[in-house]
């Protein structure tokens, strides 16, 4: 038998995960699918600013924030997806406001602020 603490518990934990899904869908932001290789991505987080450069293979060349802290040149890796701070994450989003960004690296940024697409005609 349900108390009426576990009840609304689990009420809460539908409705949130039923907003979170609704929520991804209509998502604005950077998509795998927007980027050709060579784009950079200019990821303004709360914290931090980083540039993440596709590669041909589908990795980023990554700079900025947390990874300069600890490398010396840019550090290749993946990014996972976007996720709003928990367990969820949407794998086709690389940036999108009001999100986090994971790395390949499991690096989580702080909350993106802004998200800006360079193409990579205009870099070369």
């Amino acid at each position: 038998m349900d108390t009426p603490g576990q009840h609304h518990e689990q009420h809460t934990r539908a409705h949130s995960l039923a907003a979170l899904t609704e929520h991804a869908g209509q998502a604005v932001g950077i998509r795998r699918s927007d980027l050709m290789a060579g784009d950079i991505v200019m990821l303004y987080t709360r914290n931090s600013v980083y540039s993440a450069r596709l590669l041909t293979d589908g990795r980023f060349a990554v700079s900025g924030g947390w990874f300069d802290r600890h490398y010396t040149t840019e550090f290749i890796t993946s990014i996972t997806g976007c996720t709003w701070g928990g367990k969820c994450i949407n794998r086709e989003l690389i940036g999108s406001c009001g999100m986090r960004v994971e790395f390949g690296n499991r690096v989580v940024t702080s909350i993106l602020l802004r998200v800006v697409r360079v193409p990579g005609s205009m870099v070369n």
